[in-house]
């Protein structure tokens, strides 16, 4: 009997010693699951603000919105829309006050570079404007201030850091305690954060714009020859220029043949210089795809107001390339009847030719032939299963119009 008692004072020493040892390291793992799952709707939920940004001008407030429209169900969710906006009010209240959305790209230099003046006027009310169309016939150019392709300057990166409240007593406090005392003070987000009893969690996400970028709350990001000052003249980066002889590329100018008795540069007495003389290259065709969402309303043939301001810089391209003709081209998806489909893709072809010759290319003989559900991007079997709105979503890279530049 004494031994039966003496075993159960000793057993229940040991609890009361691992006991509370257990409990904390039950709680990390808690808290510690928490994070995790927080961190996963933050990694969406950016990825859903870097889309709306594409589409949206890379407009700060659009992406913010999206964000905290993705970030509902952290909020409270809900099973109406009224429960799911009251849900992303919350949230956006809270993302305001304890969360950073930076606009990595466009940089501010890459608006230095690549702005349009037409655009500026026209769609950016004053801001400088980065335009989305037209990039397959600027891609030898690099920025002098960015560094930057036009390629590049298309590309909308975003860092949203956003402040995770703890939810586990005496875990989240010591996981608190310890970033703070990590913490070196340089950013200034994460001390803010750590300061408000927040966990600072980053998130980066990358996306192709949609849309032209207009300038806003953008981050100043000097390219790599500018040694990471805008002012730093002394180094700047390769700009790509044509051949000597050459206006623009795709240059379609061949050198100049030679007369009698004059003889030409690559023969003895010609104007080479240390062998390399200015010939041009074989000019090529340049295919700029206009996306028909963007640029006509489902099943319409009307122009919306982003679609002209990519035919605009379309055009300054196309005079800007010494082109001598442009062939268009329509598209559209296999939702519908054949006999609608080709309609709808030879009126929406027809309006482009139509705005192109009334807006600066009226000296360019153009082409503009509707071919309806053909030469597919997406067929029927990669949508399987989708109906509606979410099978619009997923043929829409069939309903396009291809603007070919010929030279």
């Amino acid at each position: 009997m004494t031994s039966l008692t003496s075993r159960r004072g000793s057993a229940m020493i040991e609890f009361i010693v691992i006991g509370p040892v257990i409990t904390l390291i039950g709680l990390a793992v808690l808290q510690y699951g928490l994070v995790f799952f927080a961190r996963n709707h933050y990694n969406h939920a950016s990825f859903m603000a870097a889309r709306a940004g594409s589409t949206g001008h890379a407009n700060l407030t659009t992406i913010e919105h999206a964000y905290a429209t993705a970030l509902a169900p952290l909020y409270g969710g809900g099973t109406n829309p009224a429960a799911l906006a009251a849900s992303a009010a919350r949230a956006l209240a809270d993302i305001q006050t304890h969360a950073q959305v930076e606009i990595r790209n466009p940089t501010t230099e890459s608006f230095q570079d690549f702005n349009v003046a037409a655009l500026q006027a026209r769609v950016g009310n004053g801001k400088r404007v980065i335009p989305n169309s037209g990039q397959q016939t600027r891609t030898a150019v690099i920025g002098t201030q960015s560094g930057q392709s036009i390629q590049d300057a298309n590309l909308l990166k975003l860092r949203i850091t956003t402040g995770y409240k703890p939810q586990v007593p005496l875990v989240g406090s010591l996981y608190l305690g310890l970033l703070q005392l990590q913490d070196d003070g340089t950013s200034g987000i994460r001390t803010t954060l750590l300061r408000a009893g927040r966990i600072p969690v980053v998130t980066d996400v990358m996306v192709q714009m949609q849309s032209d970028a207009i300038e806003g709350n953008n981050l100043s990001g000097p390219g790599t020859g500018n040694g990471a000052d805008p002012g730093n003249t002394g180094n700047p980066p390769p700009v790509t220029q044509p051949p000597a002889g050459c206006t623009s590329p795709p240059c379609n100018t061949p050198p100049p043949s030679s007369p009698p008795g004059n003889p030409s540069p690559t023969e003895p007495g010609g104007n080479c210089t240390g062998g390399v003389c200015p010939i041009c290259p074989d000019p090529v065709a340049v295919t700029v795809v206009v996306p028909g969402d963007i640029t006509f309303a489902f099943g319409q043939a009307t122009l919306t107001a982003a679609g002209m301001t990519q035919l605009d810089t379309l055009i300054a391209s196309a005079n800007a390339g010494g082109y001598t003709s442009v062939s268009v081209d329509g598209y559209t998806d296999q939702i519908g009847n054949d006999k609608t489909n080709l309609a709808l893709s030879a009126a929406r072809a027809q309006t482009i030719r139509t705005y192109l010759l009334g807006h600066g290319l009226s000296g360019l003989p153009i082409r503009a032939t509707g071919h309806g559900a053909a030469n597919l991007k997406v067929e029927l079997a990669q949508c399987a299963g989708q109906t509606g709105v979410a099978l619009q979503r997923c043929l829409a890279p069939n309903r396009r119009v291809d603007v070919t530049l010929n030279p």
